[in-house]
């Protein structure tokens, strides 16, 4: 499992590889996560050998990722002059090299290249927002020069498809991303709600697309109606002091409560909030939703495309318009003012979560691509006898 998005990273990326190669070593698979290096402050040595001990699967760090800015967000690219060389050991000997993360990383894009495996697959994980991107214009020969090496694509959505396929052609097996429904779960009998004001929850890293400020200006109207809440904000990146001062203009410093990073502690978040906003204006998935459905949490979201991937066919939540703080806060409390809506969607999002996203589910989706490539190149394994790397 190549990739450059790996704990202690935190992201969507990284949640989906950590929990598609835990659920791998379940089915009998041997799973080594390829990744870049960290500095030591990020205690990635004790992660990595907490992987291995509790779920199951090796780690392998080649080069260095280093930080830049990226579609909005912050990416990583892998560096290092034997990188090449160091990534092609890394890689001897697998039956699977699945690339995860393709098309904007290096080091996905360099395992699909050099991999002299039966099977080589990739999942693309990215919405580009308008359908195209500098780097897809300038070097769209280069790229799909090497994605066309692939056996298999894979999405996480229709939207990425959508927004891909005109400048990488191909087929594409679109399998969701998935969420653990035993460590996201909602609260239990003996688990009452904590005492206190309504716990509005967000959940994201603090960058401009993800959009805290406007849950803030929404936190800001609703204070001005006279409610009591408190915001959670679970997160932490490069626009935190802009809204930290932002919090203070409006006069809700004290409503916020700043969580930084988490991630032992996030579930047990989730299952306290009274709602959970996203106003996140560019996503290719949702995985804060269906960790919040999963929870019994109900959402109020942004209208963004990636978001309709989740919120449909049954599954509830409350849409507004993306950049409307007005709208944001009248979302937040009809949810609020409804506790019978709240009982209603808790119920149903979490049973439907469990049937369409449990990772157990999505796993055995992504084997079979695995089994029936292998079958389709002429190689007929019995189950569990693929490593994937």
């Amino acid at each position: 499992m190549v990739t450059e998005y790996a704990y202690p990273i935190l992201g969507g990326v990284s949640e989906h590889v950590h929990f598609l190669s835990r659920e791998l070593v379940a089915l009998g698979h041997e799973v080594t996560v390829v990744t870049g290096n960290l500095p030591a402050a990020h205690g990635a040595r004790e992660i990595d050998a907490a992987a291995l001990r509790d779920s199951g699967y090796r780690t392998e760090r080649v080069g260095r990722a280093l930080p830049l800015p990226s579609n909005g967000s912050i990416a990583r690219l892998t560096v290092g002059l034997d990188l090449r060389r160091r990534l092609r050991r890394a890689l001897e000997g697998a039956d699977v090299v699945h690339a995860q993360g393709l098309v904007g990383s290096r080091l996905p894009l360099l395992a699909v290249d050099i991999s002299q495996a039966p099977v080589t697959v990739g999942t693309y994980h990215t919405y580009v927002e308008g359908g195209t991107h500098w780097a897809y214009r300038r070097l769209n020969g280069w790229f799909n020069g090497i994605l066309d090496k692939l056996d298999r694509r894979i999405a996480v959505s229709d939207v990425c498809v959508s927004s891909l396929e005109p400048w990488f052609p191909g087929d594409y097996d679109v399998i969701p991303n998935g969420v653990d429904c035993d460590r996201f779960r909602p609260l239990g009998a003996g688990e009452p709600r904590p005492e206190g004001p309504p716990r509005i929850l967000f959940v994201g890293r603090l960058e401009p697309r993800n959009a805290l400020g406007d849950l803030l200006r929404a936190g800001a109207e609703l204070a001005g109606e006279g409610r009591d809440f408190v915001i959670q904000v679970a997160g932490d990146g490069p626009t935190r002091g802009v809204n930290e001062r932002l919090a203070d203009r409006l006069g809700i410093a004290d409503r916020v409560e700043w969580l930084g990073l988490i991630h032992d502690d996030l579930p047990r978040r989730y299952r306290e909030a009274t709602v959970m906003a996203a106003p996140c204006t560019l996503a290719s998935f949702g995985v804060i939703l269906i960790e919040s459905l999963a929870s019994g949490t109900p959402i109020v979201c942004a209208d963004n495309v990636g978001f309709r991937q989740v919120v449909r066919d049954g599954i509830p939540g409350r849409f507004v318009p993306m950049r409307d703080p007005a709208a944001l806060a009248t979302g937040i409390a009809e949810v609020l003012d409804d506790a019978a809506l709240r009982d209603d969607w808790s119920a149903l999002g979490r049973a439907l979560t469990v049937d369409r996203y449990d990772w157990p589910g999505v796993a055995g989706a992504v084997e079979a691509v695995y089994l029936e490539t292998a079958r389709e190149g002429g190689i007929d394994p019995a189950l569990g006898e693929i490593t994937a790397v």
